[in-house]
């Protein structure tokens, strides 16, 4: 699959490739000139920044118009010090690898208000958090806004085409299928979800009598894939099971083995996985460049993959047991959704 931004350099060494043949073939026809290699090379050399230049004056001119007859203004653009906003960008990926997510917009919010462009290396990267923009967005206008084919293919590595993935009828289509799984007759199945919950609190005791402190983010994180995991596909991933995590600078007593050691390597890669997407759109279109000679989320995915396909394929065999010996199908309070899959 091409990717958005290996297209976006496509089109860019496309028009510069148009651009300057169509000037060596008008001096060439106009004046019977010919040319030494060298000044060939030279010519692609500066037709490549030109025609990236001219793409984005053309870009910025369309916006501008379009904004102008429905009367309406630009978001303001981040001025950033460096070439693209390059370092704007930088600074944003390391707050969501080393910090808290939001501290990368608190200084540009106090300046350019709640709505403002990142442009980074000149594509428009809109950013809000404007109660009124996100109302229409996730509610009141949500059908205008979807995902797009940037989006889903940043993400299709962990998502694949999910629900969280994708537009339209394929959207409807998931929806249709996990709603029943989420209506207020399925309370019977709220033992589930408290029996984590406590589960997940004995765990915060035991670390605060123990004089240290936990990252309730990874807390909630493990509560949601237990609780989800079981209630979803009748199969517990028992995150919880590995123990808390502790601080950076404390040695745990001792390393998980066995199979809180194989929750605890799913919880993490899952993180991870997360992670890596949730970074790659702040890259703007040169997102591949940082992961041009390996996919950054294989890795994680193959561990989240090798602990979710046994599930998988145990609901599939317990299907066709099912079919093979006669029996009934497990009643519609009992059923999973993997199992109405």
């Amino acid at each position: 699959m091409i990717t958005p931004g290996i297209a976006f350099l496509g089109r860019i060494v496309l028009w510069a490739g148009s651009l300057y043949l169509a000037t060596i073939s008008f001096v060439r026809f106009t004046s019977a000139l010919s040319f030494t290699p060298w000044i060939l090379l030279l010519g692609v050399s500066i037709s490549l920044p030109l025609a990236f230049a001219l793409r984005v004056l053309y870009v910025d001119f369309i916006h501008r118009r379009q904004a102008a007859r429905m009367g309406a203004r630009l978001a303001p653009i981040v001025k950033g010090k460096q070439f693209g906003n390059f370092d704007f960008m930088l600074n944003m990926v390391e707050q969501f690898k080393n910090g808290y997510p939001g501290d990368a917009w608190i200084e540009t919010i106090a300046e350019l208000g709640t709505c403002f462009n990142f442009h980074i290396m000149y594509e428009d990267l809109v950013f809000t958090v404007e109660p009124s923009h996100i109302k229409t967005i996730l509610a009141s206008d949500f059908e205008n806004y979807v995902k797009g084919d940037k989006f889903q293919n940043k993400m299709s590595s962990v998502l694949g085409t999910g629900v969280f993935n994708s537009d339209g009828d394929m959207w409807k289509f998931h929806r249709s299928m996990t709603r029943p799984f989420f209506s207020h007759n399925r309370i019977g199945h709220f033992n589930i979800f408290n029996r984590h919950a406590e589960d997940a609190i004995a765990r915060m005791k035991l670390r605060f009598r123990a004089g240290h402190p936990v990252d309730f983010q990874d807390v909630m994180s493990r509560f949601t894939l237990d609780s989800a995991s079981e209630f979803l596909f009748g199969n517990c991933v028992h995150s919880l099971s590995a123990g808390l995590p502790y601080p950076y600078n404390i040695a745990p007593a001792e390393a998980p083995t066995g199979k809180p050691k194989a929750a605890e390597d799913f919880a993490q890669a899952f993180a991870q996985a997360q992670s890596i997407i949730s970074r790659r759109p702040i890259k703007g279109w040169i997102w591949p460049l940082f992961e041009i000679f390996k996919d950054d989320t294989k890795a994680p995915m193959q561990i989240v993959n090798s602990f979710i396909d046994p599930i998988v394929k145990e609901a599939i065999a317990k299907k066709q047991s099912t079919e093979a010996s006669g029996e009934k199908k497990v009643g519609v309070d009992d059923e999973t959704l993997l199992d109405h899959l």
